[in-house]
């Protein structure tokens, strides 16, 4: 009963936060509207500049705030589940740099087939990620090897990206916002193929919650218990790599996310998937509307990419944890 209060109470406070964070969003800025203007544009009011503003502007970066911030979080909270490895996130592990070098070859070769990019970046994150997992099982399969050929993966890849910007500099995505992660200039065409892929695997992913948990303790046990390890694991990487895919197709290499929000939920809600991965999803998003609005107002009148000052928390954060896991490991 203590459980389900202290549930309740977060989910509570988590939907009043992204409803208030929503609302200043749409509010604030270079241009201040108030609730009534933003409730007048929201009902049909063409009439007058704050229609354009809500319409044109706000909206579609508070749609892509909340879409980007759910599937990175649901997407490490996935990884760190299934890799066993709490330092596992699609950035970490070189998938951010993957996506990116497939989204940036499709703009290059496709400048105008914009709806192709979520494909493009889910390709590279998926064999990014086979990738990096291979040549962890190969260099001793420890998470340390798991983690230091994401380092790997993510230099060469990021490599190639910059490479063919050199080549290539009329691509739209060689801008520098995309490569840092920005919302600034996100579009509702665009998001609408990005926000059913992720909406679509968050759900397929909830229903494999039980299995999920299985597979966390381990292969041994989870095969034991009956479990195809095999399987589940393809299913639950191929989730993540959409969901990595989808976010970076629109808001560029937000980084830090996917290794933020699954450790917070982890410390509300426990590990269990059917209360981790919705919990990872609502955080996520709450911390990129959050972000995303402090980007807009702490410099204004200019305006700092997301990417940044997500990447400002969370190098931090990845710092603190590497020495936890040590201290765990001598302890």
């Amino acid at each position: 009963m203590r459980r389900m209060r202290r549930l309740s109470l977060f989910y509570m406070l988590t939907f009043a936060a992204i409803a208030s964070l929503i609302v200043l969003s749409l509010c604030l800025g270079a241009v201040r509207l108030s609730f009534a203007d933003v409730c007048a544009a929201l009902g049909g009011d063409t009439t007058g500049t704050a229609y354009k503003i809500v319409r044109f502007v706000r909206l579609p970066r508070v749609v892509a705030a909340v879409l980007c911030g759910m599937a990175l979080a649901s997407s490490g909270a996935i990884i760190q589940s299934v890799l066993r490895n709490p330092l596992g996130s699609p950035n970490v592990l070189g998938m951010h740099a993957g996506a990116g070098l497939f989204v940036i070859v499709c703009a290059a070769l496709v400048p105008f087939a914009p709806k192709v990019l979520p494909l493009a970046a889910f390709a590279g994150a998926f064999i990014t990620l086979l990738f990096v997992c291979a040549l962890g099982k190969k260099a001793g399969g420890s998470k340390a090897s798991v983690l230091l050929s994401g380092v790997a993966a993510n230099t060469f890849f990021t490599a190639l990206s910059d490479a063919i910007i050199v080549f290539v500099p009329d691509t739209i995505y060689s801008r520098t916002a995309f490569k840092i992660g920005s919302l600034s200039g996100v579009q509702l065409n665009v998001l609408a193929p990005a926000a059913v892929v992720i909406v679509f695997s968050i759900i397929i992913a909830f229903f494999l919650r039980h299995e999920l948990d299985v597979l966390a303790l381990g292969d041994e046990t989870s095969q034991s218990l009956g479990l195809s390890v095999g399987a589940v694991r393809f299913c639950a990487l191929v989730l993540a790599a959409l969901l990595c895919g989808a976010g970076i197709s629109f808001a560029g290499l937000v980084g830090f996310v996917g290794l933020i929000v699954p450790h917070c939920a982890r410390a509300f809600v426990g590990s269990e998937m059917r209360h981790l991965l919705p919990a990872s999803a609502f955080l996520g998003a709450a911390l990129v509307l959050l972000c995303d609005l402090l980007s807009r107002l702490v410099f204004a009148p200019y305006e700092l990419p997301v990417g940044i000052l997500l990447s400002l928390i969370g190098g931090p954060f990845f710092v603190v944890l590497l020495l936890k896991e040590r201290k765990a490991r001598h302890d």
